[in-house]
């Protein structure tokens, strides 16, 4: 796993498409978010990666693996309006 990531750009084709899908299920499009990623420093295997998602004051870090977890993890966020 790539554990260079920095921006949204640069997630894996898989998660930009599945975080597209559930931004437009909610109104949203990706602009709308700001992402970040850089390794998990608790992993010392270094197979996982921190992706924190913020928009306006509000942020929320999620551990991303290859299953593309995370991404449920944001929507989930979305339906109880984290991110309002």
């Amino acid at each position: 796993m790539d554990t260079t990531f920095q921006r949204y750009t640069d997630l894996p084709i898989t998660d930009r498409a599945a975080f597209e899908l559930v931004c437009a299920r909610h109104g949203f499009a990706p602009a709308h978010f700001e992402i970040t990623g850089s390794p998990d420093p608790d992993d010392l295997a270094h197979l996982r990666r921190l992706v924190t998602v913020r928009r306006g004051g509000w942020a929320q870090s999620y551990r991303a693996d290859d299953a593309g977890y995370w991404v449920r993890e944001f929507e989930t966020d979305l339906t109880c309006r984290f991110f309002k």
